[in-house]
């Protein structure tokens, strides 16, 4: 701790930190955001399909200030491919999925990045967008009426970049009170979609010569949203039986720092136990060989984020001397626990962009250790000085507005240890 507080006070000095920021965020912030937001002229060369991870969900929103941080933007700032995103308006209450609270930027704008929040494989190819926008799939596909499967079709970009599945396992980890592993997409659905989404994005490669990049399902039981009994404790600020190889949910842990006890987990459907994280681990196992299979009828390369992703837990990513964890604040995940915060976003972006030059010979850049530095430096959901508060992005959806007002977030010194 007092190395990781003595390494960050010297950085700080020795970065002449406001210069720092002002030089940097024209490369990580003002470049990305503005070519995300530029109007899509012709086909697109690149197109991103997927989930909420594509979206650029963070904190439980999707809106302009975590949008243009997703890694599909990075890819098409790396690639040169003009990225354009539906950039979103939201506000204190803003929630990913809810219309009502929030609305597009430019509405008369196609996006190049159509991932949806919420998408499985199964919405990914049979959800289309309507002119009435009441869903996240409205929202984000407006004004091109179709799914996204279909707009990839209409486009035929020259490279597509697909992420999806990680919903058909997520849902068993998001179900905070009701975590029985029974909301996993049965494998033979699974399957069946996903051979169906190869297919079509087959026909594009050889119709088109489309190149092509699908990605995996990473071990959605490490994610930030699930504690063990040790990271229940360090929110609830009390210690929490919970059973050796048992998991509770971020939810639940401050249900039950507002209760103050422990209480909750004596109810099954508030625990994962080892039996229910095998169920989960070994259905995400099997929905990878699928996405394996499939790929390899058309020699569609995959990006491992499954092994990327538990690389990570056993070797975390280090900067300034602090490791990145799957911990709540710990700086692989934003404040919700589940969704990637910015650089996260950055380090994924460079493992598409591998992938991509050592499938097809490309050369695209990977985003630099400096520009890296930044963005662990100004992302506002890692807790760096340890004092178990995180900047935050108030005014970015209502789970930041609780945070804030818990005292979570808010700390507008967390750059400095003292």
């Amino acid at each position: 701790m007092n190395t990781q507080r003595t390494r960050l006070s010297g950085m700080c000095r020795g970065y002449h930190y406001s210069a720092f920021l002002i030089g940097f965020c024209g490369i990580a912030a003002a470049d990305l955001a503005q070519s995300a937001s530029l109007p899509l002229v012709g086909n697109p060369s690149v197109v991103v399909i997927g989930d909420s991870i594509g979206e650029g969900v963070q904190g439980a929103d999707a809106a302009a200030a975590t949008q243009v941080f997703s890694y599909a933007n990075w890819l098409g700032s790396q690639m040169n491919a003009g990225m354009t995103l539906p950039l979103i308006r939201t506000n204190l209450f803003g929630v990913v999925g809810n219309t009502s609270n929030r609305s597009r930027i430019d509405p008369a704008i196609v996006a190049s990045n159509v991932s949806v929040s919420g998408a499985t494989v199964n919405s990914l190819l049979n959800e289309v967008a309507d002119p009435v926008i009441d869903t996240e799939t409205d929202l984000v596909l407006s004004p091109s009426y179709q799914s996204q499967i279909e707009y990839v079709e209409a486009q035929a970009p020259q490279y597509v970049i697909g992420w999806v599945g990680n919903n058909d396992a997520l849902s068993a980890a998001l179900a905070f009170d009701q975590l029985n592993a029974s909301q996993l997409t049965p494998l033979a659905d699974f399957e069946d979609d996903y051979t169906l989404l190869v297919d079509r994005l087959g026909a594009l490669i050889s119709a088109h010569g489309t190149r092509v990049v699908l990605a995996n399902v990473p071990d959605v039981v490490s994610i930030g949203f699930l504690l063990d009994a040790q990271g229940a404790a360090a929110l609830t600020g009390f210690p929490v039986a919970l059973p050796a190889g048992s998991y509770t949910s971020l939810p639940a842990a401050l249900l039950m720092a507002f209760l103050g006890n422990d209480n909750l987990i004596d109810d099954p459907d508030y625990v994962l136990d080892p039996g229910e994280l095998e169920t989960i681990r070994g259905r995400i196992e099997q929905f990878n060989d699928v996405i394996a299979q499939q790929a390899a009828r058309f020699s569609i390369p995959v990006v491992d984020v499954h092994g990327l992703f538990n690389t990570y837990l056993a070797n975390p990513p280090t900067f300034f001397g602090i490791p990145l964890t799957n911990r709540v604040f710990g700086g692989l995940f934003s404040i919700d626990g589940v969704h990637p915060n910015n650089i996260a976003h950055a380090l994924l972006a460079n493992q598409f962009i591998a992938t991509l030059n050592q499938a097809y010979g490309t050369t695209f850049p990977e985003i630099s250790s400096q520009v890296l530095h930044f963005l662990f430096l100004t992302d506002p959901s890692i807790d760096k000085d340890k004092d178990g508060r995180v900047r935050g992005r108030l005014g970015v959806g209502l789970l930041e507005t609780i945070a804030f007002l818990l005292g979570y977030s808010g700390d507008v010194n967390d750059l400095d240890p003292n």
